[in-house]
């Protein structure tokens, strides 16, 4: 079993259906967990709906939620980071907040940590439940990832990880949009480590609406995809400086 875990999730306009989710999650890591051994660190990226006020008064109710906010808008990726920044525990359970990964998920993650330790693990759809396009580009950008480090993931941009809370915390992360979990992958694997991948569940989203735009997301994935392509160029050609972990 895990010692203690962090979930850091972004919310944008998620106030619709964040109450219950929430919720669901703290009584999943209650029963779990002892009091002081988790905490849900969730970002408001500048929200226009009743987000932030919600989040206060769940922080309020329950003590292991501990939100943080943009002021202004930034950016899924930039909240995420914001969250990430503000955990404290040795486990990071990376998460949505529109509710697509069940929070019992994170049972899979453990039953492979307890059969092969890793310092990172990545879930992989099986089932996606979103759009047909949305599919596509995740598959053939994620082709491209695996490319560009020679690698095999089947699902390289899956938003849900479980990562070592050092490692996860001293990534330099840059993106701002939506390109967080691709992001993510890539620098995890910049460190030398190699992602463990897990059958998860996911399901269609119920509350809340997608801040994805068709063409300005095909656009900013084709130039993220393009950006890890030359990073890791660069890498290769000794004209960057590549860290790599190590377990404490």
């Amino acid at each position: 079993m895990l010692p203690n875990i962090s979930i850091a999730a972004p919310a944008y306009n998620e106030g619709e259906g964040l109450r219950l989710l929430v919720e669901n999650w703290a009584h999943y890591l209650a029963s779990r967990f002892q009091p002081d051994d988790f905490e849900i660190v969730v970002c408001d990226d500048g929200s226009k709906d009743n987000t932030w006020e919600i989040l206060g008064q769940l922080a309020k109710a329950y003590p292991s939620v501990k939100p943080c906010r943009h002021v202004v808008n930034q950016g899924a990726a930039a909240a995420l980071t914001t969250a990430i920044r503000h955990t404290t525990k040795s486990w990071v359970l990376l998460l949505d907040s529109d509710g697509q990964y069940p929070i019992d998920n994170l049972d899979l993650f453990v039953k492979e940590m307890e059969r092969a330790p890793a310092p990172a693990f990545i879930g992989y759809r099986e089932q996606k439940a979103d759009s047909a396009f949305a599919r596509f580009g995740s598959w053939i950008s994620g082709a491209c990832c695996n490319w560009c480090h020679g690698t095999h993931y089947r699902d390289f941009n899956c938003a849900l990880k479980l990562v070592d809370g050092t490692l996860l915390r001293d990534l330099d992360l840059e993106a701002k949009g939506l390109n967080y979990s691709t992001e993510i992958s890539s620098k995890i694997l910049e460190r030398g480590v190699a992602m463990k991948e897990i059958a998860i569940i996911h399901r269609p989203r119920e509350k809340g609406r997608s801040s994805r735009t068709l063409l300005r997301g095909t656009l900013h994935r084709f130039l993220f995809v393009t950006y890890i392509g030359w990073r890791q160029f660069l890498f290769k050609a000794g004209l960057l400086q590549r860290r790599t972990y190590s377990p404490s």
